[in-house]
């Protein structure tokens, strides 16, 4: 599928490490289920986390979760505050990573890029990748500066109930289901007309942590779907 070359995703840990005492905001997104750990994102910051970082919890920072629908993104307003608590405005460089599997330092990079943020990244390989490679580590805590943070909301990046009902029936629309077998079971089953796709397949395990696989790799599951030729794709 073709890829706009100018958007970069990642960073390099060579690149953060360079970068260090620059003007970023460096948000740790470290979450580990509770059934795996009795420390969870805020005990692995506590024990040791990158210089400079603070600590953002996707569900309890920035997210609704009221129910039946739990883990919405905050709306603009909320959102704005709690990014400008992290020191975060239009001319921020902000760096997000996780425990190094992509998924919550993405969830936060696709929240920043739907409120209108360009320079977002993830660090490849998160803190795994980041402690493998004997960069620094700190238990210091920082507080930033509060800074105003304006969010221009693209509504484009997001599918809407109407717009999933309507995508069922259109043949121009791929869905992707990317949700794991068992939480799609927990949840009763998926939308009509979904290709399964778990967003697990897209990791290749290196060493201590996770990398995504390749753009072939990727294309190739993506033409067993025939979400190559597709003119718009939802994932859910």
């Amino acid at each position: 599928m073709p890829r706009s070359k100018e958007r970069q995703v990642f960073v390099s840990v060579d690149w953060l490490a360079a970068h260090l005492h620059d003007d970023l905001c460096i948000i740790d997104a470290r979450l580990v289920p509770p059934t795996e750990s009795h420390s969870r994102g805020e005990g692995l910051y506590a024990e040791g986390h990158i210089p400079g970082a603070v600590f953002v919890h996707w569900r309890q920072d920035l997210s609704l979760n009221t129910k039946p629908v739990p883990n919405l993104l905050l709306g603009p307003e909320a959102f704005a505050t709690k990014m400008g608590q992290c020191g975060v405005d239009a001319q921020t460089t902000v760096v997000v990573y996780d425990l190094g599997n992509v998924s919550w330092a993405a969830r936060i990079w696709w929240a920043l890029r739907y409120y209108g943020h360009e320079q977002v990244y993830v660090l490849a390989g998160g803190a795994a990748a980041w402690q493998e490679a004997g960069k620094p580590w700190t238990q210091a805590v920082v507080q930033p500066a509060p800074k105003t943070f304006i969010p221009q909301p693209r509504p484009a990046m997001r599918a809407t109930r109407e717009r999933v009902l309507a995508a069922v029936h259109d043949p121009a629309t791929t869905i992707i289901e990317t949700r794991r077998r068992d939480t799609i079971s927990a949840a009763g089953g998926t939308v009509q007309g979904a290709y399964w796709l778990p967003s697990t397949t897209v990791f290749a395990s290196q060493g201590a942590y996770q990398t995504l696989i390749s753009e072939q790799e990727l294309d190739g599951y993506l033409k067993q779907i025939g979400a190559d030729r597709a003119p718009q794709l939802v994932a859910t």
